[in-house]
């Protein structure tokens, strides 16, 4: 499969006169309704809005992939713009957009799109590569550009999720720092004996009471000696179980994602942020994880 085939002239602008994101989206929204009468541009753009308060289109380091489902078309349909000078899309690393992506996808897609968003992220991740798409002045160049880059596309992995070790509620707060120390992370989900995710546990918030016991004892002495120090103070919560040790558990701040959501929602939640994973459930029940190195081994296959 080459970039090429999944590109028509019509939808590939060079040079927007975009400055901001939303005159971007509406630049992109326009070049594809004037290719398709049953398509609305307010209905198109609140379908994008709606997507992206799952998390921002840009991906970072000047590319963004604004998406949206619609029952409106039967086919992926893709609309690329190029900006040399970047617009603004917000990116979680600050960079400017130089190439953004519009994917239009039919309610029953196939995984095409997946295809389609690893083959870019394979060429467009590298800062040449972007800045010479950037730079093309015609569509035509910017498809030939794109298959020579490309070579052959590799095709994009289902999502997958990993298994995660976690703390059972219960479990005293001694076997929690062996659990994280052995798992060599900073972070652990804690779920209930059923398996449902209660909340996560990091190292960070240990540490934090430990040093809150500390101050405290140090208060109440008669001398700095007489304190208590750090590990002592972590000492005598040893054996009380996690969810019982006030602020320790946090029951939010953590990203979570349905395991049959799609790799590029997963793709497009972790960039949020810059988050370093994101617990994968069924239901309520924690089934796994997905780290931002997972997702772009898979992508890179």
């Amino acid at each position: 499969m080459k970039l090429s085939s999944l590109l028509h002239p019509a939808l590939v602008k060079c040079g927007m006169v975009a400055t901001s994101k939303q005159e971007a989206l509406a630049e992109l929204v326009r070049l594809l309704v004037a290719t398709q009468s049953n398509l609305s541009e307010p209905e198109l753009l609140q379908a994008l809005a709606e997507r992206e308060k799952l998390g921002p289109f840009s991906m970072g380091k000047g590319v963004a992939f604004p998406h949206a489902r619609t029952e409106k078309v039967s086919d992926f349909t893709i609309v690329l713009g190029t900006s040399p000078q970047g617009v603004d899309f917000r990116a979680p690393d600050g960079h400017r957009v130089k190439v953004a992506i519009l994917f239009v996808i039919p309610k029953k897609h196939s995984n095409l799109y997946l295809q389609a968003l690893a083959a870019f992220l394979n060429v467009l991740s590298v800062e040449a590569n972007l800045q010479r798409v950037a730079e093309a002045k015609t569509p035509q160049e910017i498809m030939g550009i794109l298959d020579t880059l490309s070579g052959r596309p590799r095709e994009a992995a289902p999502l997958e999720s990993n298994g995660v070790a976690s703390i059972v509620t219960g479990t005293p707060l001694a076997k929690a720092i062996e659990a994280l120390i052995a798992a060599r992370v900073d972070a652990l989900p804690v779920v209930d004996p059923e398996g449902n995710l209660v909340g996560e546990i990091g190292a960070g918030t240990i540490l934090q009471l430990g040093v809150k016991e500390h101050l405290l004892a140090l208060a109440s002495s008669a001398s700095l000696q007489g304190g208590l120090g750090l590990e002592q103070a972590l000492r005598q919560h040893a054996d009380t179980p996690v969810e019982a040790i006030p602020g320790l558990v946090s029951p939010n701040g953590f990203k979570t994602v349905q395991e049959d959501e799609s790799t590029l929602d997963v793709a497009v939640r972790l960039a949020r942020g810059g988050g370093r994973g994101i617990y994968v459930l069924r239901g309520r029940k924690l089934v796994g994880i997905v780290t931002a190195h997972d997702l772009l081994r898979k992508l890179g296959r």
